[in-house]
């Protein structure tokens, strides 16, 4: 018999059987896929079912600003998992990662510079627009506590004179503290404080009476939702409330800013806020915006900093639910 009948007739022979014949010729390594009933040996893979579920919950915990369990979380990784976060993670836990990795204090306590660089650069990218100077002046600001290397270090809020580092602040209705400016559009009547719009008045809720409270408010451009928060900037980094208020004056949605998220009052405690409206295509200062060009509106970011941590918290326009967040010190945890 030749040999290339034989080979006809055994290929005939294993194509009508039900477990087909062994191939007198191996495949090469990873071509062929392995049968779902193959029994694991020590040298088959088997894939990280985990891996992604894990994933998201650890950017579940740093969306719901859970800083305790978050760092625990993350002693509990290698620096070379935290570094394939920092690379290719969610944008919160690639922040949080990457500052987490790149955190670190020379002799004198002072912060490197290199990795408030880092993030700078990363919210630029999630967000496309830059940071603000002043919360990244505030916090390259950071200095090790002598002889608490573990702790969290302390920010220079730069108050001065009616000001602090976002700025000055000027007197506004009721004696509410408002940036320059805010004055012009702000007004109060009846206990109600209201926003001017060139389309009319939008009222946006009761008028604070705690004595030193300050509002920070902030729209799209050409946009008629307003985006504001009133807080007590001296009670420190406490969770204060965003609200959205469409030109209706009604309440689109309310969320809660974590801020450096402070658990107890101690020491210096003051909180500057800035609400930056994230846009697309983003603003540009060489181009004016005419009615019916309005821009999408694609986040709301709420820059935060005090004496004990630095936070951003980024917020879904329509929904109001949390999309970024990050905190120098795992919102007041570490």
């Amino acid at each position: 018999m030749s040999r290339e009948l034989k080979a006809i007739l055994i290929l005939g022979v294993c194509a009508g059987t039900v477990l087909g014949c062994e191939r007198a010729t191996p495949e090469a390594p990873g071509l062929a896929p392995i049968p779902a009933t193959a029994p694991a040996t020590e040298l088959t893979v088997e894939p990280e079912v985990g891996a992604v579920n894990d994933e998201a919950q650890l950017d579940a915990l740093a969306l719901a600003c859970d800083g305790a369990a978050l760092r625990e979380q993350f002693a509990a990784r290698t620096p070379a998992q935290l570094d394939a976060l920092a690379s290719a993670g969610p944008p919160s836990l690639a922040m949080l990662a990457a500052w987490e990795r790149g955190r670190g204090f020379d002799a004198e306590g002072v912060l490197a510079p290199a990795s408030v660089d880092r993030l700078a650069k990363q919210i630029e990218v999630a967000l496309g627009l830059a940071a603000p100077k002043w919360w990244l002046e505030q916090l390259a600001s950071g200095r090790q506590r002598a002889g608490d290397e573990t702790g969290p270090p302390y920010y220079d809020v730069g108050l001065r004179d009616q000001a602090d580092r976002r700025g000055a602040w000027e007197l506004g209705p009721g004696g509410l503290r408002v940036r320059p400016g805010a004055a012009m559009v702000l007004s109060a009547a009846n206990g109600t404080l209201s926003f001017d719009l060139s389309m009319g008045r939008v009222q946006l809720g009761p008028l604070p009476t705690d004595p030193g409270s300050a509002i920070e408010v902030a729209r799209a451009r050409a946009g008629t939702t307003i985006y504001y928060s009133t807080f007590s900037p001296g009670s420190g980094g406490f969770r204060f409330p965003l609200r959205a208020v469409d030109s209706n004056g009604s309440l689109r949605w309310e969320a809660q800013v974590c801020g450096p998220d402070r658990k107890v009052l101690g020491g210096l405690g003051y909180l500057s806020v800035e609400i930056l409206v994230v846009e697309s295509p983003p603003p540009s200062p060489d181009s004016r915006t005419l009615p019916g060009q309005a821009a999408a509106v694609t986040g709301v970011a709420v820059f935060t900093a005090e004496s004990h941590g630095v936070a951003l918290d980024v917020f879904d326009p329509q929904t109001g639910a949390r999309t970024l967040a990050w905190s120098s010190d795992f919102w007041s945890a570490r």
